[in-house]
């Protein structure tokens, strides 16, 4: 069963549409606040989000922002904002899609409908994201910014191990030998070198992976 998190502070509408979900059998999740957004979706990581962009403390759109960090799950924006404007900034934050309130709820069924089933569909290829760079494990690409990037073996086994690992700190031993093997008898700054490959490889995404001095390497947010 898929799961939807209902986003949005009035409470009877939050309501109505998550009822509305579950009859079209849908399990529901609820937050009233941007910071409950994000603390639910990391913690129960749901199909789809349904979000409003007025919340009591971070916008929608903040929303948004801080989930493409790490995933690239459908979101809705159900907005009353019908300026175009609104609309522009939330397909930049990294909306799906945009709904003015009120709407007709066969067009809202329609759109969860498609979204769900174009995100099961994604879902079958396995791929890695993080902030505009995606690897795709199956194909065993990487892209940056929409743009295919060549790597090495070695170069796409470390993206991924740093990428499967956001905000750890994986020392030299770990990488060398998750990506050399425990047979490796060579020198460890091997590892330093890769890092300074594959940094200028992505391209001005490289202060995504920071050097955690005298232990190793992490990637986060730059921000």
């Amino acid at each position: 069963m898929n799961t939807v998190l209902v986003v949005d502070d009035e409470k009877k509408f939050r309501e109505l549409i998550s009822l509305y979900l579950r009859s079209e059998g849908l399990n529901v999740l609820e937050a009233a606040d941007g910071a409950s957004a994000i603390e639910i979706f990391q913690s129960k990581n749901p199909d789809l989000i349904v979000l409003d962009v007025m919340l009591p403390d971070l916008s929608g759109f903040d929303v948004c922002k801080k989930i493409r960090q790490t995933s690239d799950v459908p979101i809705l924006f159900l907005s009353a904002l019908e300026d175009e404007g609104y609309h522009i900034v939330g397909y930049h934050a990294g909306a799906d899609d945009y709904l003015v309130k009120p709407f007709q709820s066969s067009i809202f069924a329609l759109k969860v409908k498609r979204m769900l089933s174009r995100s099961s569909h994604e879902q079958s290829v396995h791929t890695l994201q993080f902030s505009d760079i995606i690897l795709n494990l199956d194909a065993y690409t990487c892209t940056v910014h929409e743009k295919a990037v060549e790597l090495t073996p070695k170069e796409f086994a470390l993206l991924r191990e740093l990428m499967e690992n956001i905000g750890r700190v994986l020392t030299r031993e770990y990488l060398l030998e998750k990506i050399w093997g425990m047979d490796y008898v060579g020198d460890i700054r091997a590892v330093d070198t890769l890092i300074k490959k594959t940094r200028k490889k992505i391209g001005d995404k490289a202060p995504l992976i920071k050097t955690v001095i005298s232990v190793g390497y992490k990637m986060e947010d730059s921000l």
